[in-house]
């Protein structure tokens, strides 16, 4: 283990000490930090930073033989990192000095100096080398790009292996994405570093010497491994299973992070470990449905299948309509029926799992513009939830994914509810006011407020306490008592004035609303007359 740094800052720059600090922190304060003080005797330290902005070249001798030398300046002259690097510094920066630099800075000195502490002997550029060649040894193995079996044994050899790689692992930190939300890549790449220190000090305590590890994206790190000679296919499955359960543990003592690792199969043959390294990552794929902080062998996954049907359309139709109705108690009962049918979803790829998911989310979201919600809000909200989709790591997450989906369109629709129906309501009576004396319908008058069918049909009947039907024959029947009181016109005239084509039908709607036929009403509005002006008389 490396000991504890001191860090000696030469500056009078504020700043520079404060970014330094920062940096310190994210990395878990591995380094004593001190600033210089004016004429005094600095003290032995690992580390000096050198702000060459603040002192003279008489004053920067006095930091000669220092074990890590590191010059800071605003511009450095033609020829002199070169002059300075011949001095015994370790690196030169130059100003304005980002976080990111300094975290490279620490990461390479302590690089440095555990090469130091293990080379046995051996020289550290030598070490430093051999470091390189496995490095590129691996990307060339998992990625196919060497064809020839004696160069890949050269190779191993000058990189320092005895034996040739053969089975190649693949760890995911789970909930990456969501770990490193707002995060910087200095954060990033600081949980990258610890993962891969937990594995060497799974190699460390196990005393395996032949690995490669390396990183492969944002979160994974790929292990290649030699394994010994067994009987059997099994028995190398079980060795395998049993190294990656083992790191997994450590990985998480070590750094609290859980990880999800796939495991390829054995190939005697180093020219298929890209076939390995597919496996490891097809595997890693069925943590969709096994959940996080597992071990997924290859072995014991089946294929996926490209066939997949999500949902039922009438299902989906269903949900968007009570959605779009603003039925609360309804969507919410439709949406257990669909996480129960999503839940039972086995073998399918996860990716054509998404994509689908992610048409359900376009539909949800035009049901609720349907309903009255804000067009430039929904979309906002739609765009926020496919991100989140994207990052989504397992069937759990997604089902709990969808209830926020429902929650957050059901209050864009609620919020706009009173206000919107309200409106489109009342440009509705003002259109059906003006026109029930035509062949109108509960369609066309929908299209006149630009709401589906369902929809205008449930916000009516909430807003007026009727129906359309009900409040259209209420017009007509209104208008067609008082023609009734014309004597010169006739029923079927009537009939067609109030918007019924079809007397008989008149007759009937209107014996329905009033209790007697207009025939019979008119006869007893005559009587009434009647017999008002005999008793006037």
């Amino acid at each position: 283990m490396v000991m504890k740094n001191n860090i000696l800052i030469v500056t009078e720059d504020k700043s520079l000490f404060t970014i330094v600090q920062h940096v310190n922190e994210l990395l878990g304060s591995p380094f004593f930090l001190k600033k210089a003080k004016d004429n005094e005797k600095p003290s032995r330290a690992s580390i000096v930073l050198l702000d060459l902005d603040h002192i003279t070249e008489k004053q920067m001798a006095v930091f000669n033989g220092f074990s890590y030398l590191v010059a800071i300046k605003e511009y450095f002259q033609h020829d002199e990192i070169r002059k300075l690097f011949k001095k015994g510094a370790f690196d030169c920066l130059k100003k304005p000095v980002t976080e990111e630099d300094f975290y490279k800075l620490f990461q390479d000195i302590t690089k440095t100096q555990q090469h130091s502490l293990f080379s046995s002997g051996k020289s550290e550029q030598e070490e430093l080398a051999k470091d390189d060649l496995k490095m590129s040894l691996a990307y060339d193995l998992i990625f196919g790009n060497v064809k020839h079996s004696k160069k890949i044994w050269d190779r191993s050899q000058f990189a320092g292996l005895s034996t040739i790689p053969n089975t190649c692992l693949t760890i995911c930190i789970d909930d990456f994405y969501r770990l490193m939300k707002n995060k910087s890549e200095i954060w990033r790449q600081s949980i990258r570093n610890e993962i891969i220190d937990s594995v060497h000090v799974y190699f460390a305590e196990n005393r395996v010497e032949e690995k490669i590890v390396i990183i492969n994206g944002p979160e994974k790190v790929v292990v290649l491994l030699s394994l010994p000679v067994q009987n059997n296919v099994l028995e190398y499955r079980n060795i395998s299973i049993s190294c990656a359960e083992k790191m997994k543990q450590i990985i998480k003592e070590c750094t609290g992070h859980s990880v999800t690792i796939g495991v390829g199969n054995y190939y005697e043959d180093a020219r298929n470990l890209h076939l390995s390294y597919q496996e490891s990552l097809q595997a890693l794929e069925n943590k969709f449905f096994t959940g996080s902080n597992t071990v997924i062998h290859i072995n014991d996954v089946d294929p996926f299948t490209n066939e997949m049907y999500l949902l039922q359309m009438n299902e989906i139709m269903i949900m968007a309509n009570q959605l779009t109705m603003g039925d609360v108690e309804s969507v919410k009962s439709s949406l257990n029926r669909v996480i129960n049918m999503i839940s039972s979803q086995i073998n399918i790829s996860p990716k054509l799992f998404k994509i689908q998911t992610l048409d359900l989310l376009s539909t949800l979201s035009q049901a609720a513009i349907n309903g009255g919600a804000h067009v430039k809000e929904v979309l906002t909200t739609q765009l926020h939830y496919a991100k989140e989709l994207l990052a989504l790591e397992n069937l759990d997450q997604i089902c709990q994914w969808l209830h926020e989906v429902i929650d957050q369109l059901l209050d864009l629709i609620l919020s706009n509810h009173n206000e919107s129906s309200i409106k489109s309501v009342q440009k509705a009576l003002f259109y059906i006011n003006n026109h029930f004396t035509e062949e109108i319908s509960l369609e066309s008058v929908a299209n006149q407020v630009h709401l589906s069918t369902n929809y205008f049909s449930h916000i009516f009947k909430k807003t007026t306490g009727s129906s359309f039907i009900e409040y259209l024959t209420h017009l007509r029947m209104d208008k067609a008592q008082s023609l009734l009181m014309d004597l010169t016109c006739t029923i079927y005239q009537i009939s067609c004035d109030v918007g019924y084509s079809n007397p008989r039908y008149f007759s009937r709607v209107f014996k329905s609303y009033f209790g007697v036929t207009p025939s019979e009403f008119r006869n007893s509005m005559l009587v009434t007359n009647i017999a008002k002006k005999v008793k006037t008389s």
